[in-house]
This record gives structure tokens, sequence and C-alpha cells, in this order.
């Protein structure tokens, strides 16, 4: 009898054990990133107001300073907007150097919270690829 009780016992835990949703999984949502989400991170202005921070912000003598020929240079920045809009892991996808990689990571790191990225109407982590461009004259 006592085996018998023990074995119920066992087997009712169990299953209570197994019916609950374990703790880590509530924050899944905070941890998960979107290359690609929905609706991408944005600026909070608009296009519009970037491109004025960018005209304000951004030094664009900086890479004939340090000796680039003239041209038209474009650095892709990739980087996160956070659920909360903060923005991190700011990096270039490419550099053209005499100094325009570090300078765009820069004046995005300085640009402030980002509206974050939404999937399924949620906000989420999201990356946003953006191009900088340097001309030089």
């Amino acid at each position: 009898m006592k085996q018998l009780v023990f074995i119920l016992s066992f087997f009712v835990w169990k299953n209570t054990c197994i019916g609950q949703t374990p703790v880590g999984n509530k924050n899944q949502d905070q941890r998960k990133v979107y290359f690609d989400p929905q609706i991408p991170p944005s600026f909070p202005a608009g296009e519009g107001a970037w491109g004025n921070f960018i005209a304000k912000n951004l030094d664009t003598g900086l890479p004939a300073k340090n000796g680039a020929p003239s041209g038209t240079y474009t650095v892709n920045v990739r980087f996160m907007v956070g659920m909360d809009s903060a923005v991190s892991n700011v990096t270039c996808e490419n550099d053209p150097h005499y100094g325009m990689c570090q300078e765009a990571i820069r004046v995005v790191k300085k640009s402030g919270k980002w509206a974050p990225g939404k999937q399924d109407g949620r906000k989420v982590n999201g990356f946003k690829l953006l191009p900088i461009v340097f001309t030089i004259q």
C-alpha cells in the first residue's frame, strides 16, 4: 500500500512540474533578436530628421584630413535597437578607411534612442542596416 501511495505521489509531482512554464521562457521575447523585423527600427522623427542629424553631427571633412582621395564612399553601419529603444552593437559592414567607419559608428552611437522594430505588432529587438555616405571633393 505504501508503494502505491508513493508511486501515485511521484506521478502527481512529475505532472505538476512538467506542466509549468519554466521561468526562463518568460523573458524569451526580450532575448530574441530579429535581423529583419516586419517593421524595422527607425529614427524617432523620421528620415528627414535623420538627414538633419547626420548633417549636423557627421564630420565629413575627416576623411580628407586623413588623406582620402576625391570620391563618394558609403559606409554600411549595422546596429541593434532594443525593445527599450537603446542603440547597441554598432559595427561597420565595410570600411573604406580614412576614419570613415569610426566616424559613422560615433555618429550612430550619438544618435540616442530609436523607435524599436515591430514583429506581429509587438516591439522587438531588431537590427538596422544604415548607409552613411561621405563625399570627398
